[in-house]
């Protein structure tokens, strides 16, 4: 972070000081000769990284207080621009302060314009700076610095002048509602105690009279005005300082209030310069008196130290990034160790196992090949449950038809075991689906069923509900057989009458049998 130097112009002389942590440092005074500006100018190249500020003390201030039409935007730039140039003409070291807007009304804003009316006095500081290429932040005032912190010392909203000590002399500031509305500095010839409170007393009262004339103060009311002194001057400044009916006077200890504001130095006497140049680096006005031509460098500092803190979030983020990847890794190396040593433990307790077991001639190698071999052959076998399905949705397809007796197995061909000598002297029938070719795997189901008894005396009815049950069986992907019926239905069989046929079987429940298979 650069550090940040303040240039007090308060007369012929500019002085220099450093602000660090609270603590306010002279580092230099330079005249308007030739070798103070040659000494101002290698002070500048030395501190060429610093943050400059120019404060200025002096008597060449002007202010104006109008109430303007409220606009924003473009507008409002241009009216303020042209508002700054009718008061300001000969000077660009101006500035326009917003008070507030009027609550009743058009609420007109009020605005108080501010400026530096000599620029003569800034030149020759401005082209050392601008030659130097210096960091300016911008140009500020004293009141615009007491403006920062006085309305807090000042309890109440009522009119107020504030009368503060510095090198230039005796600086009345004039507050209402805890707004700044204009400044007066006194010069002084030597500084003594006495001389403040006369010059204080004499110049309040000159104050009283113009505020009245212009009506910003009724009549008949004392004006309250507060000093502010170092708490050791203070019983000398009162004995100059006394209430009348114009004025009522109070006292501000001056080292109290340095403290109060975090300056850490103290302060010898009622000279209230450490304090002013501490409030502003630490409470930096938001209006200045600087052009934007002389803000450039500060411009160009702004953008480098937004790039810079870009930079320096990247790198953070960067190294968490990289610290949390570094702890994971740590977390997994501890892991792996870990795995490591159960991976060791696990192998020595199989080991032990294994030593433990009988001892036999398969070794552990042809045993995994085996159990290889026994998985492989278990997944090509086919499998049983698609085929039983189906041969319950054909079961539940033909309630007369009850299942007494079935028998499962694995087959290399579906008639491989075929011992139904009909099935092989019957001729072929034109609907029956021929097997497929080729061997495989065959899931085959010999069934063993009963008709119902009532059809005992119909064979073609037995017939009919046989062929049904196996024309639901059979589809593309299934081989249906029957292979024996409740009836001889050869050639070379005698055929009996239905009253022969339920004289012979009237004890007998019809039966048939069919294999159905189905390959992998």
């Amino acid at each position: 972070m650069s550090s940040k130097r303040i240039l007090l112009l308060d007369g012929p002389a500019l002085t220099a000081h450093c602000w660090s942590a609270g603590h306010v440092t002279l580092e230099g005074e330079f005249g308007q000769d030739a070798a103070g500006q040659e000494a101002l100018a290698a002070y500048l190249k030395k501190h060429h990284s610093s943050l400059f500020y120019l404060l200025a003390d002096i008597a060449e201030e002007g202010f104006q207080l109008e109430d303007v039409p409220y606009v924003q935007g473009g507008d409002r730039t241009a009216l303020l621009q042209r508002r700054l140039s009718q008061y300001f003409y000969n000077t660009p070291l101006s500035a326009a302060i917003s008070l507030g807007r009027a609550k009743t009304g058009r609420r007109d804003e009020k605005l108080l314009f501010a400026a530096l009316t000599r620029i003569e006095t800034f030149t020759p500081w401005l082209d050392a700076l601008r030659d130097a290429e210096t960091v300016l932040a911008g140009i500020y005032s004293v009141p615009l610095v007491l403006a920062g912190f006085a309305p807090q010392l000042l309890v109440g909203d009522g009119p107020v002048l504030f009368v503060s000590v510095t090198r230039g002399g005796v600086r009345q500031t004039f507050f209402d509602k805890g707004k700044l509305h204009f400044s007066r500095l006194s010069q002084l010839a030597s500084h003594s105690t006495g001389e403040i409170g006369r010059t204080s007393a004499a110049d309040s009262a000159k104050i009283f009279q113009y505020l009245v004339a212009q009506r910003q103060l009724p009549r008949g009311v004392a004006l309250r005005t507060v000093v502010l002194a170092q708490a050791a001057q203070i019983p000398e400044l009162k004995a100059f300082c006394r209430d009348t009916g114009e004025l009522q006077f109070e006292f501000i200890d001056l080292g109290a209030t340095a403290r109060q504001q975090g300056l850490k130095d103290p302060l010898a006497d009622s000279n209230a310069d450490d304090l002013l140049i501490h409030c502003l680096a630490t409470r930096t006005p938001a209006q200045q008196f600087a052009p934007d031509s002389g803000r450039r460098f500060y411009r160009l500092w702004q953008i480098r130290s937004v790039l810079t803190n870009a930079g320096w979030l990247v790198l953070a983020g960067c190294l968490l990034v990289a610290g949390k990847t570094g702890l994971n890794v740590y977390e997994l190396r501890d892991e792996t160790e870990a795995t490591r040593i159960l991976t060791a433990t696990e192998t020595q307790r199989y080991n032990g196992i294994l030593d433990g077991l009988p001892k036999i001639s398969l070794t552990p190698e042809n045993l995994r090949a085996l159990t290889g071999r026994f998985d492989a052959l278990q997944k090509r076998s086919p499998a049983m449950e698609a085929l039983l399905l189906h041969l319950s949705l054909a079961l539940n397809d033909s309630p007369k038809i009850e299942l007494n007796r079935l028998v499962w197995k694995l087959a290399e061909r579906p008639d491989a075991d075929d011992k139904a000598p009909e099935n092989a002297k019957r001729p072929a029938d034109a609907t029956q689906p021929a097997p497929p070719a080729g061997a495989g795997n065959w899931a085959v189901i010999e069934i063993q069923a009963q008709l119902p008894l009532g059809l005992i005396a119909d064979q073609r009815g037995q017939i009919e509900l046989i062929e049904r049950f196996a024309a639901r069986l059979r589809d593309p992907k299934t081989d249906v057989r029957v292979l024996s019926r409740p009836f001889d239905i050869e050639s070379d069989k005698p055929l009996k009458s239905l009253g022969e046929a339920s004289e012979a079987r009237s004890a007998d429940v019809p039966k048939f049998s069919l294999r159905i298979a189905r390959q992998s």
